[in-house]
């Protein structure tokens, strides 16, 4: 497949941009993918000539920024107009954490995330394309540390 049409497949997010040749966007089946390439490479019956075992895995996963979720309050009689927004950001949250955790309990130090956790309020929605500077100012001022770390990894793991 040609790249160009990989990347309009799987940034075809619902709501946000149209679907392409019936493609929608990876993350409604795995926002992070990760513990899925991890599944993907021990599959016994892909055809795989030269599968790796386990010990020889090493994953780095990058995701595009998290906000935690949380809605106040003992109880909501919500419908479902009330319940959509809340309830999607909080589905999104759990199908990115879940992996994450899967995949360093399996892989220990041979697995690495980088994952920024915006601050409340500094969110980014997806239909924010105003929001590059926003952007670029977080990966300057406040990831430098998390970044270092992840070169540090990348140079013990694989260089």
């Amino acid at each position: 497949m040609r790249a160009v049409d990989v990347a309009l497949y799987t940034s075809a997010a619902p709501t946000y941009f149209p679907s392409v040749d019936g493609y929608v966007d990876g993350g409604v089946a795995a926002n992070n993918p990760s513990m899925a390439a991890l599944a993907q490479s021990l599959d016994r019956r892909a055809q795989i000539p030269q599968r790796p075992s386990i010990d020889e895995i090493t994953l780095l996963s990058m995701g595009t920024g998290r906000s935690l979720s949380r809605i106040s309050g003992k109880r909501h009689d919500w419908g479902y107009a009330q319940w959509a927004k809340p309830l999607l950001r909080l589905m999104f949250d759990a199908v990115s954490g879940i992996p994450d955790y899967q995949c360093r309990q399996i892989l220990g130090d041979h697995y690495h995330r980088i994952d920024y956790t915006f601050k409340p309020g500094q969110e980014i929605d997806l239909a924010e394309h105003a929001a590059r500077d926003r952007l670029v100012k977080i990966g300057e001022e406040e990831m430098t540390a998390d970044l270092n770390q992840a070169v540090l990894w990348l140079r013990k793991n694989w260089m």
